[in-house]
């Protein structure tokens, strides 16, 4: 692979997204420096702190971030989640809390009662909060002049409420990104109202589709590729044993977004245009002038993809609401555990090895640890 272009995609996943700071961060101080950045909800939350912010700042402010939406709800809270037996009660009680009172600078419960589901309302009204504090906080983290300069390819990802088309918006097009993008992205029904862009009002990519790769596979530019994919919901959880673990597993299952079939297309169709320009060649030379030769030889590509793929372990205590637990010693644990999941990835270095010459795409998994 030379000089391959190094592509960030990040998940959808609301409170769980610190583990892609800590991951990222991880890659920062290794100083790879990132061509583009592919994300969904949170994850286009991440990924706008890092396109939108000169390399040397964009750690700083992305740990910024997770400390301002950070909470440690009710006082005395805090010090009964230092005892185990209370644990489930402390994190239940903190999420309920999260759920009445919204996080600050993120989203805030609408003044208007919600208790009548049938009311007809102005489509950024229908939602159970309000979102627009996010938007001062995007700006407060975000130079969204220095991300529609273009130094990072930067791509969010949304669905058009009317059509149910997903949407992708990058700032190496036409339009200016702007903070409603990124909060478009992440308005998840019904807690969230749509977005409206242009006339069009948007809800959260990750209803459609959570884990963004495709995006980056269909690329026309078909150029050599290195990404760094970095997953919020494990597909591969234990079997439930109750109604709440039940719950918590149709979550993992949905937003996991069937990732792994996704990438065994995409290695099936990139080895196959591998192996239609390894044959190509043996044509007979007089027979590659042929047009129907060439347009099948334009089939083809060259090019390699090397997938690094980190997917965040559960915490022992995860439960259902496990992505609102915005509680500081969570935020904390989750973005230790990213930066711990890179440098693991990055001292293995299986993903540095030359591919054999009939492949077009690999991904890379670490086992996970316990």
């Amino acid at each position: 692979m030379t000089n391959p272009q190094v592509v960030l995609v990040l998940q959808g996943g609301g409170a769980l997204g610190a583990y892609q700071g800590g991951a990222y961060s991880g890659l920062a101080e290794h100083d790879f420096k990132i061509d583009w950045v592919v994300g969904t909800s949170i994850g286009a939350i991440n990924g706008a702190i890092i396109a939108g912010n000169p390399p040397a700042r964009r750690a700083e402010k992305l740990n910024g971030f997770w400390q301002h939406v950070a909470s440690e709800g009710p006082a005395l809270l805090p010090y009964f989640g230092t005892v185990d037996w209370l644990r489930p009660w402390t994190t239940a009680m903190r999420n309920m809390g999260t759920m009445m009172n919204g996080i600050p600078g993120f989203f805030q419960p609408r003044k208007t009662p919600m208790w009548d589901m049938a009311r007809i309302l102005p489509a950024h009204e229908a939602g159970i909060y309000d979102t627009s504090p996010l938007e001062a906080t995007l700006n407060e983290f975000v130079d969204f002049d220095y991300l529609n300069a273009g130094q990072v390819r930067f791509t969010v990802c949304a669905v058009n409420v009317a059509t149910g088309e997903l949407k992708a918006f990058d700032n190496s097009g036409k339009n200016r990104i702007t903070p409603r993008h990124v909060m478009a992205s992440g308005a998840l029904p019904p807690a969230f109202p749509p977005v409206e862009i242009d006339g069009e009002a948007y809800w959260d990519g990750g209803i459609y589709s959570n884990t963004p790769i495709d995006i980056v596979l269909d690329d026309a530019e078909r150029r050599d590729t290195l990404c760094f994919m970095i997953d919020l919901w494990d597909p591969t959880e234990r079997v439930p044993n109750s109604i709440n673990t039940a719950i918590t597993r149709l979550k993992d299952i949905q937003y996991a977004s069937r990732s792994h079939e996704h990438l065994d297309d995409h290695r099936k169709m990139q080895n196959l245009r591998r192996a239609i320009r390894i044959l190509a060649r043996r044509v007979p030379a007089k027979d590659q002038k042929s047009a129907e030769i060439k347009r099948l030889f334009d089939l083809g590509c060259d090019s390699t993809i090397s997938i690094v793929r980190l997917i965040m372990k559960a915490l022992p205590e995860d439960d259902h609401m496990k992505d609102i637990d915005f509680s500081n010693a969570t935020i904390a644990a989750r973005w230790k555990a990213g930066h711990h999941d890179v440098e693991r990835a990055l001292r293995h270095k299986s993903w540095l090895k030359p591919l054999p010459a009939h492949l077009g795409m690999a991904v890379h998994e670490l086992p996970q640890e316990d």
